[in-house]
């Protein structure tokens, strides 16, 4: 079972209670496979079509702000944990830039459906709160166990470019290897030049990541260097 804190069970209990089906999703599942203590807790809502609704809900255990209408992303501060509750979606780049994404909730996406425009497989790892079970159609945990970085969809992955940077730092922060398939991937977006299309305030907020959480930094170094 993944560790909840009690504040974060007596809310997804309610969430349950009115037809939801909250599943704890991203890094804090990636995290406590690794033995890393987690204040950071993001949660895919399904069987909820209204966010209006889930906000609702929210309100009665704290302040509720909403930080993406078009994504449908709500976030509570309660005791010292940051929690963001957000609907299922499906994203389709139209554009080059990082707001360049097409964005479309359905509460009733499975779960695979909804991981599969995720990143790496090991941040596509959710724990279904109602069967108290974890949920893995990319074989996540696998690639934790064997330290490796593997994207998840060659379509997906691409449609990103900030992505070549966050490899860098997970393999940095976690002594990760980077799958030969997801290296040629980085590599077409770095020939493409699509790097030049992100802003630079994301690009820092990676190198911050790979500074500050990282006991080799030089590992995501060298592997930008490689790409």
């Amino acid at each position: 079972m993944l560790f909840l804190p009690k504040i974060l069970e007596e809310i997804l209990s309610h969430l349950q209670s009115i037809g939801g089906t909250p599943v704890v999703v991203g890094g804090c599942v990636r995290d406590s496979f690794l033995g890393i203590t987690s204040k950071d807790f993001d949660i895919e809502i399904f069987g909820i079509d209204s966010l209006e609704l889930i906000e609702q809900s929210l309100q009665k255990f704290g302040s509720v702000k909403l930080v993406g209408k078009s994504f449908g992303v709500l976030t509570l501060k309660v005791d010292g944990y940051d929690f963001h509750f957000a609907m299922p979606r499906i994203e389709k780049k139209i554009g080059n830039t990082h707001q360049d994404f097409e964005i479309i909730t359905n509460s009733n996406l499975t779960f695979k459906e909804a991981a599969i425009r995720r990143d790496f497989t090991i941040n596509a790892i959710g724990y279904d709160f109602c069967i108290k079970e974890f949920l893995d159609p990319f074989d996540g945990i696998d690639d934790l166990k064997n330290r490796v970085l593997k994207h998840i969809d060659d379509k997906t992955f691409i449609e990103d470019s900030l992505r070549v940077y966050r490899a860098a730092q997970f393999c940095a922060r976690f002594d990760f290897k980077l799958h030969p398939q997801t290296f040629e991937l980085c590599k077409k977006i770095v020939c493409n030049n699509e790097l030049f299309f992100l802003p630079k305030e994301r690009i820092y907020e990676e190198f911050k990541k790979l500074f500050l959480k990282s006991q080799k930094p030089s590992i995501g170094l060298n592997l930008l260097k490689e790409l």
